[in-house]
């Protein structure tokens, strides 16, 4: 069985209709509707920084009704874009390492509600070790690029040495920074809805933890703010920094949706950039995502054949136990069958029974021969011919 894929995602979508789609409360409860109002055998939601995607496997995947303008992919095209996008092709910096590890998170999540299975497993497992061998035909296997290392450059580059930087959040982008931002002389303090949490990530490394409230009142003695949290609403708003006079602060939301709002750049002393500004990427780094993808064309596509060959493969053997179950089964009644009528095959003598015996013991074995050699010839996986 092969997933279908419906999503949302930068640059074909604007980042906000994106946003609209982000669930991170609640999504246990969310993954169980899901699955019930499609059907489907098995599902995964994954949610990043510019993307949303649901894959399903089975049922009908247009009746979770996230809403117009959805992207669907489905057979080749389904394989190509989950490979393309564990690879980082399909990332705003080409190369993002961080894919593998959402994808993997989702997985997990979807596993521990009930809604993922073995396929689920075995494809996304298929897909991040090809994702892998793709990078290194490209030669991104060594890049390190992502979301989280364009936010470090913005501030090595921007900010003078020693530099104060509240982190606000405990993902993976301010885990990331967290570590490489003190190693360039600037001084991190960590804040979050939930301190313990902030305490969890801030102690290790020896970080000071800063009250969330706080900075939401006032970022006073900070020139730096990066925010990427789950909240569903601005954590960061107009109304209660509008009355501050402060010197410049730099804000780099990276959350989606956006933890500041968008009228914070009303006032003089916030330079505010977003998501939207990080994925604004400028021709030259189209035209490097644009021949990465030409130059990948030819994998993408021997990788998409390789992972298809194994879910069909995967499907013909789900099919064929069940079926061996079914015929199992039905054998085993006749035969119970077969011991009822004993009494009014009375008139049988020993070695007409064992013939009888032996015909139902023959029976079983043609089926069960038949079953098996109806079975579609497995298809080559593909490894030596695409190496």
């Amino acid at each position: 069985m092969e997933p279908v894929l419906i999503s949302f995602h930068a640059p074909v979508h604007d980042l906000d209709l994106v946003a609209q789609h982000v669930i991170r409360d609640g999504l246990p409860g969310h993954l169980r509707d899901w699955q019930r109002r499609s059907g489907a055998r098995e599902l995964v939601y994954l949610a990043t920084c510019q993307r949303v995607l649901w894959m399903v496997w089975g049922g009908e995947a247009e009746a979770l009704a996230p809403g117009p303008g959805l992207r669907r992919y489905e057979g080749e095209e389904a394989w190509i874009h989950l490979l393309a996008m564990s690879a980082g092709l399909e990332s705003a910096n080409l190369g993002d390492r961080e894919i593998p590890g959402q994808l993997k998170d989702a997985l997990v999540q979807a596993r521990q509600v009930g809604v993922a299975g073995e396929e689920a497993a075995a494809a996304v497992e298929d897909v991040i070790r090809e994702g892998q061998r793709l990078r290194a035909r490209l030669g991104l296997a060594d890049g390190n690029v992502s979301v989280a290392t364009v936010a470090l450059r913005h501030l090595t580059e921007g900010l003078p040495h020693g530099s104060a930087v509240a982190l606000v959040g405990v993902g993976p982008m301010t885990q990331y920074l967290a570590e490489r931002l003190p190693e360039r002389g600037f001084k991190v303090s960590v804040a979050n809805r939930t301190r313990s949490r902030a305490q969890e990530l801030a102690e290790p490394l020896g970080l000071p933890v800063v009250d969330l409230v706080r900075l939401q009142h006032d970022p006073l003695g900070f020139d730096a703010i990066v925010t990427a949290t789950a909240a569903p609403e601005p954590i960061f708003t107009l109304d209660a920094w509008q009355s501050l006079k402060r010197p410049i602060l730099r804000i780099l939301d990276l959350a989606l949706p956006p933890d500041s709002e968008p009228g914070l750049e009303q006032l003089p002393w916030v330079h505010r950039i977003d998501l939207n500004a990080f994925l604004a990427q400028t021709a030259t780094a189209r035209s490097q995502r644009a021949e990465a993808a030409l130059k990948a064309e030819p994998y993408l596509v021997g990788a998409a054949g390789r992972l298809r060959h194994r879910a069909m493969g995967r499907a013909r053997k789900r099919h064929l136990v069940s079926a061996q179950e079914r015929l199992d089964a039905a054998w085993g009644a006749l035969e119970e069958e077969v011991k009822t009528l004993e009494d009014s095959m009375a008139g049988l003598d020993e070695a007409q029974r064992e013939a009888l015996r032996e015909i139902l013991t023959r029976g079983r074995t043609l089926a069960f021969r038949a079953l098996v050699q109806t079975q579609p010839k497995p298809i080559v996986d593909g490894e030596a011919a695409h190496p």
